[in-house]
């Protein structure tokens, strides 16, 4: 079996002398989604941000296709291909939704940049219809549109997505999820998401529970019972 394109050992992170993440163990392979599950303060941003490296983890390795990464600042890691797609602060306030593309397209050709971001366009129609837009003046579902397009402008291998279905309608919801697994189906890439919501079950190949900063249990999502992490984990 192919190895992971990722892979967490032993990750503790601290704040003082609280213990946000204990000895963490984490795995995704080439072309799957990957959902981390687990209610508020369990863990799951920290985690998803220790691996982008935003924040510095005290304990354990982080690799990334074969190479050690957990020492790399955070822009070496994102050169590699990890891009995190943070809950908050995940657009450009004051520039157009095109200058935001164009700025997360900025380590690529001029050729790849044009092509990355007409398959954001082509994805998320409206975001043509609003390039010119200024990106902090769209609702609150097109900036999540333009949040998930600044990943895929950014031509990462790994796409990590922090709770991306929060604040948004039902319907927008379903529509996220489908957009994210054509994303997979089109582009061949990894997706990790911590989520709350039930749905994420309709798309992970894999769940990851995470609770008081420490994995309870990792499981392909067709041999998972739905209902008992539903229960456990999830809302919505």
């Amino acid at each position: 079996m192919a190895e992971p394109i990722l892979r967490v050992s032993g990750l503790t992170v601290r704040y003082g002398m609280i213990s946000a993440l204990k000895g963490i163990g984490f795995y995704a392979y080439d072309n799957e989604i990957v959902g981390i599950v687990g209610p508020n303060g369990a863990g799951k941003t920290t985690l998803l941000e220790s691996i982008a490296g935003s924040i510095d983890a005290k304990e354990g390795h982080i690799n990334f296709l074969n190479k050690r990464i957990d020492r790399l600042p955070i822009l070496k890691r994102r050169k590699l291909g990890i891009m995190l797609v943070p809950q908050e602060g995940n657009v450009f306030p004051m520039m157009s939704v095109k200058k935001n593309l164009e700025v997360s397209a900025i380590l690529n050709s001029d050729r790849e940049k044009k092509k990355l971001i007409s398959y954001v366009y082509e994805l998320f129609p409206i975001l043509l219809e609003r390039r010119k837009q200024i990106a902090n003046t769209l609702s609150g579902g097109e900036q999540k549109m333009l949040a998930i397009g600044i990943g895929l402008a950014s031509n990462a291998k790994i796409m990590l997505i922090d709770e991306p279905s929060i604040g948004l309608a039902p319907k927008l919801v379903t529509k996220l999820f489908e957009t994210l697994k054509k994303i997979r189906e089109d582009t061949n890439k990894t997706i990790v998401l911590s989520e709350q919501n039930i749905k994420v079950l309709n798309i992970a190949d894999r769940l990851f529970g995470l609770e008081a900063g420490e994995i309870r249990f990792c499981e392909k999502t067709e041999n998972i019972s739905k209902e008992v992490v539903k229960d456990l984990y999830l809302g919505g």
